[in-house]
């Protein structure tokens, strides 16, 4: 068996009750397969990089669990049909690697620009071109 971790863009007017339904869902889909379900982290609503299907946002899920390549394949079946879904990603982990911290704040404005940044040397002046040619 194999680690893999899907990452689950859903319909940001799901609510709450749609959101655990498809998550529910998406655990049977891997549990009937042969999988195990190791970890589900919600990410919740986000900004889209670009609109998906006219929306700008959607609800975030991730989940990680071991499966066979038949799991992974009848799982990206269903979340391919499903309309409350906008896109999935599911990839291979390292079974080695220790959990993820997947329910961590994201960073803000101020930890960006307090962080050390790496000083650039000012150019120097350009030559000014009202002098003509020297000769």
């Amino acid at each position: 068996m194999r680690s893999y971790e899907c990452t689950i863009a859903l319909h940001p007017d799901l609510g709450e009750a749609g959101v655990h339904e498809q998550v529910e869902r998406v655990k049977s889909i891997i549990g009937d397969n042969g999988g195990s379900v190791k970890q589900v982290a919600e990410w919740g609503p986000r900004e889209l990089a670009y609109p998906i299907q006219k929306e700008r946002r959607g609800i975030f899920q991730v989940v990680v669990f071991d499966g066979s390549g038949e799991t992974v394949s009848e799982l990206e079946r269903n979340l391919r049909i499903a309309e409350q879904v906008l896109r999935y990603i599911t990839v291979r982990v390292d079974s080695e690697r220790a959990p993820l911290d997947l329910g961590r704040p994201r960073r803000n404005a101020e930890e960006e620009t307090t962080g050390e940044q790496e000083e650039v040397p000012a150019a120097a002046p350009e030559a000014s071109s009202d002098v003509g040619p020297v000769s």
